[in-house]
């Protein structure tokens, strides 16, 4: 799911970035940092490294219940921590600000890709997606991870799909290609 991770979160930055809008060269700086976060050991998925895993076979946090904060999908996959972490932005300059915004922004699009496909540990316990509590209560879709309609539909055709256009947007390539697009169906349709 790494590859569907840093997809979510390049396509969310440049959403972003437009909204926003970004100056170019914030925009590209974005797309990394949220690409960053949004996959691997940076991401919500910190509680799939060595040192984490480490901890949690050290630490007693079983004990607080559900498993323990440090299992996998638990407090590090909580849509609380980037809360928590925009109102630390919101304190920031805004020179900064739009830095921290794209980290979090990158964390955010790992969330929503594990509510999608997130799938449950019955042997455990948890249930499909993300936490709504800080480390239970578990909700989600939980679609099947690498299965067809993530490696496929969303991996290799919408998501890049998406990212191309975002791309011919973002160089104001977008309005141009889509009227061109028009005018030849219209011309086709009237033949």
């Amino acid at each position: 799911m790494g590859a569907t991770h840093r997809l979510l979160g390049a396509s969310a930055a440049l959403a972003w970035a437009a909204w926003v809008p970004l100056h170019p060269a914030q925009t590209a700086v974005a797309l990394v940092v949220a690409t960053v976060t949004s996959a691997g050991p940076t991401s919500p998925d910190v509680d799939r490294t060595g040192p984490w895993q480490l901890l949690d076979r050290l630490l007693p946090d079983e004990l607080l219940g559900h498993r323990g904060p440090l299992q996998h999908r638990g407090l590090s996959h909580w849509w609380g921590l980037p809360a928590l972490a925009l109102l630390v932005a919101a304190a920031l300059p805004a020179q900064v600000a739009w830095l921290a915004h794209a980290a979090v922004l990158g964390w955010c699009s790992h969330l929503l890709g594990d509510l999608l496909f997130g799938q449950a540990d019955p042997r455990g316990g948890r249930g499909p997606g993300i936490p709504l509590l800080p480390w239970w209560g578990h909700v989600g879709l939980g679609l099947d991870v690498d299965g067809p309609l993530e490696r496929v539909v969303v991996q290799r055709l919408a998501l890049p799909a998406l990212l191309a256009w975002q791309t011919l947007d973002a160089l104001g390539l977008a309005g141009p290609l889509w009227q061109r697009l028009g005018q030849t169906a219209t011309v086709a349709f009237h033949r």
